[in-house]
């Protein structure tokens, strides 16, 4: 089963990237997202006059990058599947429809894992980040399970893509509200006291921080937490997934119909 889920995660990513040869992926995929680190980065050393150490600037906009590919790009999924004329096939297959979904989240991961990567490493040689304090495992860490947690809302919005004609509204507000709460630019703490704690519904804003302590830190109980508190995070967009996926798939055999707008 798990040789077959490989497979299948690799059939999707070679269709996925079928019109890219590798220097097409890597200058539009990861080139693109470390540019957009560069002018948020840019912007942080004008405005506070360059004279501050901007680590903490480069691993939030560095985490942020994995929103284009976890986020966006999995909240389209269903939106994709109606385009190309497989929807109907998806819901009405026997198979179980996370499953299928799941297909898709092995090349995110490996993508946002690379995009953010390769942001933090060329944005700090391009501005002065010290390497040297880096612990390489909890920077690993947290990474990876940024990536996981906001593959769970994505696949999250892809559910909600089956109740809503506007998703790509929803993507753009989601995306946007991800920037403000996840203290990629600015602290959470200076926003005022209840939009902190919506800040905690939010993924990165758990990873972000662990990414920070990484910078010239050992493994922590503070550490611990966030990584805890960002995969707990993860699970439950999953399980909420899984619930949703399963009452529309009822509602639309109850109905005959694939949307419910």
């Amino acid at each position: 089963m798990i040789s077959r889920f490989f497979s299948q995660a690799w059939l999707y990513t070679k269709v996925r990237y079928a019109g890219m040869d590798v220097v097409e992926f890597f200058a539009y995929r990861v080139g693109l997202s470390i540019a957009t680190l560069l002018i948020y980065v840019l912007i942080a050393q004008y405005t506070t006059g360059g004279e501050i150490d901007l680590t903490r600037w480069v691993i939030g906009n560095a985490f942020v990058l994995c929103v284009s590919e976890c986020v966006s790009t999995m909240g389209t999924y269903f939106n994709a599947e109606r385009f190309n004329g497989r929807l109907r096939s998806i819901i009405a297959a026997p198979t179980s429809k996370i499953a299928v979904i799941m297909y898709s989240t092995v090349s995110s991961v490996i993508v946002s894992f690379l995009t953010i990567s390769g942001g933090f490493i060329v944005g700090g040689l391009i501005f002065g980040v010290p390497f040297g304090d880096l612990n390489v495992a909890m920077f690993a860490i947290a990474i990876t399970t940024a990536a996981f947690a906001c593959i769970g809302l994505g696949l999250l919005l892809a559910a909600i893509a089956l109740l809503s004609d506007s998703m790509y509204l929803i993507l753009n507000a989601i995306s946007l509200l991800i920037m403000i709460f996840s203290g990629a630019n600015f602290p959470v703490s200076q926003l005022p006291q209840f939009a902190q704690f919506i800040a905690n519904a939010f993924p990165l804003y758990r990873s972000i921080a662990a990414g920070n302590l990484a910078m010239g830190g050992n493994f922590s109980t503070e550490f611990a937490h966030l990584i805890i508190g960002e995969f707990v995070l993860g699970a439950i967009y999953f399980a909420a997934t899984v619930s949703l996926i399963k009452i529309i798939e009822r509602a639309t055999i109850k109905k005959a119909n694939l949307d419910m707008f």
